[in-house]
């Protein structure tokens, strides 16, 4: 009986949508779930509404922040209220500003002779969170590229000529918004940062839980990850980050589990 407990679907920057990413969970044998879109709930109750009766649907959100040394940190929230008004209302700037972000990464990328207009993005954007995702399956479509990969490295990734910076929360924002909305705060794929010396401060402001399994992790890091949540009193976590086939990465969906046991411990701290 295992568990995948960061997972995306059309609402944010997957493949799948909530209704077919349960489908798939239960056809591959996961017993719980978590919808962890980037910065929207908007996928939750499709998935709850669809689910199997032998899968267990954790509402959750992964958020997008950045650290004083101006690294991306991602936050997964689970047994989240989605209702939650002040969680909604940091999302709704959330959102907006990946708008104004697509908008001023389509200025930069026409400045350079690649003419991607926004209703281009939209046929890849499902719903109202727009990610740079959209941008370069829209960028490869068009013949811009020839993989979302190399989007990324020539075009739009951190550092490429059409890149933009947007608004973004500190990761102690973070992880206070998934309290105040009675959910579990767990720091998601750690071995995808440099560093972590925000892992203090995070605990500080009431991190519960860590990535141990991830899609990039290496059985080397998930060994040292499991001995660094021992030494910060943080509960075990995982999952495969899978955003769906066609997506940003291989379909991971079954592939990068955690047992139940895992769950259960995480599940108890909900709320407190």
């Amino acid at each position: 009986m295992l568990a995948d407990l960061h997972l995306h679907t059309t609402e944010s920057d997957g493949t799948w949508s909530p209704r077919e990413l349960v489908r798939e969970a239960a056809e591959r044998g996961l017993a719980a779930i978590a919808i962890t879109d980037h910065d929207t709930t908007a996928g939750i109750e499709e998935a709850l509404l669809y689910a199997p009766e032998n899968l267990q649907v954790i509402p959750g959100i992964e958020l997008s922040a950045v650290s004083s040394t101006g690294e991306e940190v991602h936050v997964v929230g689970l047994w989240i209220d989605p209702s939650s008004p002040p969680l909604q209302e940091q999302l709704a700037i959330l959102r907006e500003s990946r708008l104004s972000r697509t908008e001023e990464i389509l200025v930069r990328l026409q400045g350079m002779g690649i003419n991607l207009s926004y209703d281009d993005v939209l046929k890849y954007a499902h719903k109202d969170v727009l990610s740079r995702s959209h941008i370069a399956s829209a960028l490869q479509e068009k013949g811009f590229v020839h993989s979302k990969q190399e989007a990324f490295a020539t075009l739009i990734g951190q550092g490429a000529p059409a890149y933009v910076e947007r608004y973004k929360i500190s990761p102690e924002e973070a992880v206070g918004l998934i309290l105040a909305a009675q959910g579990v705060p767990v720091l998601a794929h750690p071995g995808l940062l440099s560093d972590l010396q925000i892992l203090p401060s995070m605990v500080e402001k009431g991190l519960v839980g860590l990535e141990i399994v991830h899609s990039s992790h290496t059985p080397e890091q998930e060994e040292l990850f499991h001995e660094l949540a021992i030494k910060w009193g943080l509960l075990l976590s995982g999952g495969s980050d899978c955003h769906g086939p066609g997506g940003k990465d291989q379909v991971y969906l079954g592939n990068y589990t955690i047992p139940l046991e895992w769950v259960d411990k995480l599940a108890e701290v909900r709320g407190k």
